[in-house]
Parts: C-alpha cells; sequence; structure tokens
C-alpha cells in the first residue's frame, strides 16, 4: 500500500480552489493569492472570510495568538467552505502581525473532514510552533494536521512539510508493516505516535502495533531522527526494535 494514501501530507491537493467548483484545479500559491490581508478586512476577521472563495464561506470562530519571544500577534479564522458542485471542507488561515500592525500570511490549512483551531505548542528564543489538528474524512483517516513555525526577532512565518517524512519513516519498519495513520503528533515534544498495520490488514483495522518517531526540523521540512517500533503480537524476543538515525546538519 502507498504510505502517500495511508496519511495525508501538506503537499496534497488543495479541496478548496478560488473558483468554487470541485472541478477545477489549483495551487497552494493560487490560494494564497485569494486571502486578503487589507487591513479593513482583517479588522473583521471575527464575521468576514478573509478567503475570497467562489461558493459559500462562512466563520466558524476566530481569534488571536500572542506570541512575545517574535514580537508578534497571530490572528487566524476557521472557515467552512460549500463548494457550488460537491461536498465542503474547513480552512483555517493564519495571519502574522507584527507591533508595527504589518500582516502577512503565515499560511493556512485544509481538512474535508476536521480540523482543529491553531495552538501555540512551543515558543523560546531560537522559535515558536503553532499546530492545527486535523483529520481527512473516508476510511483512510489521514492526517490534515498543519505546523507554522516563526523564527528570529522579525517573526518570520512559514508552514512546515509535516508529511515528506512519511516514506522514509515508513522504510525503517521490518518487512511486512507498514504505517497506517493518522499520526498523533506531540509537537511540544517533537514526537509521534504512528499506528502500524501487518501485510493483509484493511483500512478500519491496523493490527501492527505502534511506532514512535522523534523529528527535528531542518530548514521548513521535518526529519526523522529515530524510531522505535512496538509490535502488538512479538515473536520470540523482538518486543521492540529501535532505529536511531544521525541528526542531519542544521542550516
Amino acid at each position: 500500500m502507498s504510505l502517500t494514501l495511508a496519511l495525508a501530507a501538506i503537499a496534497t491537493p488543495v479541496i478548496s480552489c478560488p473558483s468554487g467548483s470541485i472541478e477545477s484545479e489549483c495551487s497552494r500559491a493560487d490560494v494564497a493569492g485569494k486571502i486578503a490581508l487589507a487591513p479593513d478586512r482583517v479588522a473583521k476577521i471575527a464575521d468576514t472570510c478573509l478567503y475570497d472563495y467562489g461558493g459559500r464561506c462562512g466563520v466558524e470562530a476566530s481569534g488571536r495568538i500572542d506570541v512575545p519571544e517574535r514580537g508578534t500577534i497571530l490572528l487566524w479564522q476557521k472557515l467552512s467552505l460549500a463548494p457550488r458542485d460537491g461536498p465542503g471542507a474547513w480552512m483555517v488561515v493564519l495571519i502574522a502581525r507584527d507591533a508595527a500592525g504589518k500582516t502577512a500570511l503565515a499560511g493556512f490549512a485544509e481538512s474535508s473532514g476536521v480540523i482543529g483551531t491553531p495552538d501555540l505548542v512551543s515558543s523560546n528564543g531560537e522559535r515558536s510552533l503553532v499546530h492545527v489538528t486535523g483529520t481527512l474524512a473516508g476510511s483512510g483517516a489521514g492526517n490534515a494536521d498543519a505546523l507554522f513555525a516563526g523564527e528570529g526577532a522579525a517573526a518570520s512565518w512559514h508552514q512546515i512539510d509535516i508529511g515528506g517524512w512519511y516514506d522514509e519513516g515508513g522504510k525503517l519498519l521490518p518487512k511486512g508493516y507498514w504505517l497506517r495513520g493518522p499520526a498523533d503528533f506531540r509537537f511540544d515534544e517533537m514526537f509521534a505516535i504512528v499506528p502500524v498495520a501487518r501485510d493483509g490488514d484493511g483500512n478500519c483495522c491496523p493490527r501492527g502495533g505502534q511506532a514512535l518517531f522523534d523529528y527535528s526540523i531542518v530548514g521548513d521540512r521535518l526529519v526523522v531522527d529515530g524510531m522505535r517500533f512496538q509490535p502488538m503480537q512479538p515473536v520470540g524476543d523482538a518486543v521492540e526494535q529501535v532505529v536511531v538515525r544521525p541528526k542531519p546538519p542544521r542550516y
């Protein structure tokens, strides 16, 4: 089974294109270009959609997160989106505003199933991390999580690729086992627990145990530092397998 089907990633296609039709295709840049950052629009974040969407758009919730280490206020908006010709979706928009009132798009997250609200899970002199939980609709139950990082005193916010490690991480498992999401991310500890399936398991019922991953952020990517595999039905002395990888250089 393809790991990219078992666990969804940030690189999955956009769900809600600006046209408001599920028949159209677009890029993340196309969506970002339709998210309004003008002061008069941002001032109405509690009840006015910032995303200029061709279907129906409603504001479900909004709020702010103070990040003193970055000298930034993060404004967020959770939207319900209904296209003209198909099932709806959810979107979270995250905007950074500095002390001078200048705004910039930190990023956005989408889900066809369930999506949470932004949570500041870590903040120190080096980096601040904001996590949005999410699960895609359907029997695949893939992740729709998003992670945003703010770095430096100038508070340059960007979105982290938290899906690119899946294929690499899956290769650390013994033959006959594969990752079966959704992953339970704990970004305050840079850690995740991922269900593991055995060959022959159905989508509903992974029976292989669980894999515990340790991570680092390198550039704009989440990378695997190590894995501990705990089989559900160990054979002989193979109760736990540990794989530790040297940390990649930081740039």
